[in-house]
């Protein structure tokens, strides 16, 4: 069954209201600024009460038009990407008259090209280091990698990378005698281990350009040739091994291809060190588990789950339909004032090797919802840094809570864990997504990138104003809430015959499961007469059927 959401770009087209809007513009996570189809008013409407277009209720030829064309002009509204759609391919000269410059320039840029379409691609897990590597080939910065991506996404030709046509062409340029002196210069007095200044060297090599009769050259210029040898190079040929060592190694606790929101998540578990009590009589109960979904690049923490179950399949789906879904109605379930504006589905799931982690409902999620699952390798602890420092933080934090249990005799001294519990697990719910909506995604964080920011600072940059990578925009938004939820449920694939299915021991009966069995194909073999029957363990006096389109209730 493909899943349901909202896309919420500049130029999608959106229903409010009753009526079409185009977007033009992302205000923050609550607001759109949008344009209405009808009469072009203009309005800022709230995120939250946006649903899909209803083309059935448009006339047939404006609904034609609307899905299969959006304004370019909005969707490319940044002086960014304009410039770079805008940007004039400069063509060579027939190559029987370049000359030795254009030549190079020609090799040079097809040589980028075919880098740019290799980043292009790759994996997400992959493209960091790739384009670190594009960067130091080519000499210059990873921004720059990124504009030369663009534009070879929106010009798809070797030729759109080439410089623009210089306004002094025919003028005096440095010649390849001068351009020899300087790097003879350079690697005598600047690639050293006690390295002259670059005016210093602009004085030698002009005073022997004024000898042999060459123009003279600017510092500016020197500059930009030594430019040309890649940072790392220069660096070691000054002998500076261990700057190269810090500034060039792979950083300890980074995550590959963690470069902006959802790029990748991580899901695990651990046990509460609480003594939970009882909703009626208020006495101690069994232990409690917590199942957590936090977003790397960020830290925010997109879901979560508290059971008294042990680690399963039913917990691991609840937190993830938990991350992929908005959260302004938990909030408001729950009574919490705050942001929590996190939604959409990720690139990667980062598990463990856990059998809930792995199974079936995991890799159904993974084709359903077009993210790729992978195991966190063993004996790398910087693959789940992140999920394991959350929940130091948690656990730190429960300590405070009445009840709480110690991880050592020491730290427990006589503490009664059982005597001191009052809180049970819905209140318990409550507060702990007080605590990471007001206190933990509002606190700085250092690591990997954060740079002192808040989780919550450093998703809005990522998805607003971009950092590593440019700004995502808004995650297309899950509209079908129920259908997400039913689709991490555990589930079985079972026949139904004369409107029954039998399942957990259970039969199951409904008028739609008998329209769903007068259409079925006996002739078809087994394995093709079975549909996916998903339930929830906590609550079996219904379960759903699929039947690619939709859940159906028992």
């Amino acid at each position: 069954m493909p899943s349901k959401s909202l896309s919420l770009n500049a130029g999608d087209i959106v229903a409010h209201g009753g009526e079409h809007w185009r977007i033009l513009l992302i205000d923050s996570f609550e607001r759109v600024l949008a344009e209405r189809i009808s009469d072009n008013r203009k309005d800022f409407l709230h995120v939250v009460k946006l649903s899909p277009p209803d083309w059935s209720k448009s006339n047939p030829d404006q609904a034609a038009e609307l899905r299969d064309t959006k304004d370019d002009d909005v969707k490319r509204q940044s002086t960014y990407l304009s410039a770079i759609k805008r940007r004039t391919i400069r063509k060579l000269s027939p190559e029987a008259r370049q000359d030795d410059q254009e030549k190079s320039d020609s090799e040079i840029t097809l040589q980028e090209f075919k880098e740019g379409q290799k980043i292009r691609n790759a994996t997400t897990r992959d493209k960091r280091q790739l384009i670190a590597a594009m960067a130091e080939k080519f000499g210059y910065s990873t921004s720059s990698v990124y504009r030369r991506l663009k534009i070879i996404e929106l010009h798809g030709d070797p030729d759109a990378l080439l410089r623009a046509q210089r306004n002094d062409k025919g003028k005096h340029r440095i010649t390849g005698e001068v351009l020899e002196l300087v790097d003879q210069y350079l690697a005598k007095y600047r690639f050293v281990e006690t390295p002259k200044t670059l005016p210093a060297i602009a004085e030698l090599v002009n005073g022997k350009c004024r000898e042999l009769g060459y123009q003279e050259v600017s510092v500016a210029s020197i500059k930009r040739i030594e430019e040309r040898t890649s940072l790392k190079a220069r660096l070691k040929s000054q002998g500076r091994n261990e700057q190269v060592r810090n500034q060039f190694r792979p950083k300890v606790g980074h995550l590959p291809g963690n470069n902006f929101p959802l790029a990748i998540i991580q899901v695990d578990h651990t046990p509460c060190q609480i003594c939970f009590v009882d909703e009626i009589d208020r006495l101690p109960i069994g232990d409690a588990w917590l199942t957590i979904v936090i977003d790397t690049y960020s830290r925010m923490i997109l879901g979560y789950n508290v059971s008294f179950e042990a680690p399963s399949v039913l917990s691991t789906g609840l937190a993830l339909a938990q991350a992929f879904l908005p959260k302004e109605q938990i909030l408001l379930d729950l009574g919490i004032k705050g942001e929590w504006p996190c939604w959409g589905f990720p690139d990667i799931v980062h598990v463990d090797n856990a059998a809930e982690l792995n199974g079936r409902m995991m890799h159904g999620a993974r084709r359903r919802y077009r993210f790729n699952l992978r195991n966190r390798p063993v004996g790398s602890p910087n693959f789940g840094g992140h999920v394991e420092s959350a929940f130091r933080t948690f656990m730190f934090e429960i300590k405070s809570v009445p009840g709480t249990k110690f991880s050592n005799p020491t730290e427990r001294a006589e503490y009664d864990s059982e005597g001191k519990a009052v809180m049970t697990l819905a209140e318990f719910d409550k507060y702990f997504a007080e605590f990471i909506v007001n206190d933990y995604h509002l606190a700085e964080h250092s690591g990997d990138g954060m740079n002192r920011m808040s989780p919550l600072q450093r998703w809005n940059k990522g998805v607003h104003q971009g950092d590593i990578m440019p700004p995502t925009g808004l995650p297309d938004r899950p509209t079908d809430s129920l259908a997400l939820r039913l689709s991490l449920m555990p589930f079985e694939m079972r026949t139904i015959r004369n409107g029954i299915v039998e399942i957990l021991g259970e039969r199951y009966h409904s008028g739609s499961l008998t329209l769903i069995g007068d259409k079925i194909d006996l002739t078809k073999s087994l394995a093709a007469r079975k549909f996916e029957v998903r339930y929830d363990p906590r609550n079996i006096s219904r379960v759903w059927v699929s039947n690619s389109v939709q859940y159906l209730p028992d």
